[in-house]
């Protein structure tokens, strides 16, 4: 009988990675599954837990819940760089024998962006397994087997689409998730894991109210939701901590002698620029990306950078937005971020132009640079 190899980088393992490997024990009819946590992820930016603590969580996941043996391979660790999938499924291979090495759908079509693909199909089958609302990964599997050699198995199983990193949001907000098995929440809060920025969060609630707060919510989940679905490779903690403090001075317009534009005083931009002072104040923040981030969150501006475009799309897409046309713009911004970034500058500047008066500059600047055909209507 087979053993599956199960790798990721597990921020946390949830109900999907459990309910995918327990399916595959079963169609495959192994006897043992390794899970295989990544050590620095080649494809993505380092983690939030170290790896010590994910692998905790694996096993609060994972044993007894498969119906197979389960192993904690440190193997990534051990090698401490380079972990290709390449590179480390031959030594695995090695160590267990007889291997299938498990991924979901998404991963087989990104397969020919991974390093050498054709090798890691020369060392063992592969498993994959489809999600529902994606097309159906058979034809995938038959282009890269074409293209590659090698063996893919189509597992019956279809797994449901889950964002690790809205789990993680959850947890960094002190909330709890259901997308998560109830050992592994259980040992979140008994660890005390997730929880750098509990002071940070309590500071944002004291400042905003209840319904400001929720806003502010509905934009983290969204920011991350966005960085993840579009790979955009933004850094996890940045995107949460920018999300978190967009809207910090909302509800505090006092200057208190901070510097920001005097033409921005008494108008709706004001929290904006005032937000970016304050979040160095009162929260500790230095790094540019972020505070750049929260000064052009209302306003946009011209050579936005992809981390300013995904907090200012993920503000005016945010999920407790429910009003026309916002509906729409997420639909669009969730298939494609950019057309989705020029639809909330379209209809933010065409709204303003609706509704009369001055449109502060900085918007007329970015509505010239990415929108010149629609500039100067006002």
């Amino acid at each position: 009988m087979a053993t599956i190899i199960f790798g990721g980088a597990f921020d946390p393992p949830h109900r999907e990675h459990v309910r995918l490997l327990k399916a595959a024990v079963e169609e495959l009819n192994a006897e043992r599954a390794v899970i295989v946590p990544t050590y620095f992820p080649p494809h993505k930016s380092q983690g939030v837990l170290p790896f010590d603590a994910r692998a905790e969580l694996c096993r609060a996941a994972f044993c007894g819940e498969v119906g197979a043996e389960i192993i904690i391979d440190e193997t990534e660790r051990e090698r401490g760089r380079d972990n290709y999938t390449c590179l480390v499924l031959p030594e695995l291979k090695k160590k267990y024998g007889d291997v299938v090495y498990l991924i979901g759908g998404d991963s087989l079509e990104y397969l020919p962006t991974w390093k050498k693909p054709a090798e890691i199909l020369s060392v063992c089958p592969l498993a994959v397994a489809g999600r529902e609302g994606f097309a159906p990964v058979s034809e995938v599997a038959a282009n890269i087997t074409a293209r590659y050699g090698g063996t893919v198995r189509v597992l019956d199983f279809v797994g449901k689409e889950v964002s690790s990193g809205r789990i993680r949001a959850e947890f960094f907000l002190g909330e709890n998730s259901d997308l998560v098995p109830e050992a592994v929440g259980r040992a979140v809060r008994e660890r005390g894991f997730y929880r750098d920025y509990a002071e940070t969060v309590t500071k944002v609630r004291d400042f905003e109210s209840a319904e400001l707060y929720e806003h502010t919510r509905q934009v983290v989940f969204r920011a991350v939701d966005l960085n993840s679905a579009h790979n955009l490779k933004c850094d996890f903690r940045k995107v949460f901590l920018a999300a978190l403090l967009h809207d910090n001075a909302k509800q505090r317009p006092s200057l208190d002698g901070l510097s920001v534009p005097a033409d921005s005083v008494g108008t709706s931009v004001l929290h904006q620029f005032l937000g970016a002072e304050k979040a160095k104040r009162d929260f500790g923040v230095t790094d540019d990306e972020i505070l750049n981030a929260v000064r052009y969150h209302t306003t946009a501006k011209p050579e936005m950078t992809v981390f300013e475009k995904l907090i200012y799309t993920a503000d005016s897409t945010s999920y407790d937005r429910e009003y026309e046309p916002i509906p729409v713009i997420r639909a669009i911004a969730d298939e494609d971020f950019e057309k989705g970034f020029l639809s909330v500058l379209e209809y933010t500047y065409m709204k303003l132009v609706a509704k009369g008066g001055a449109i502060y500059p900085l918007t007329e600047d970015a509505v010239r640079y990415y929108l010149p055909d629609i500039a100067g209507w006002a």
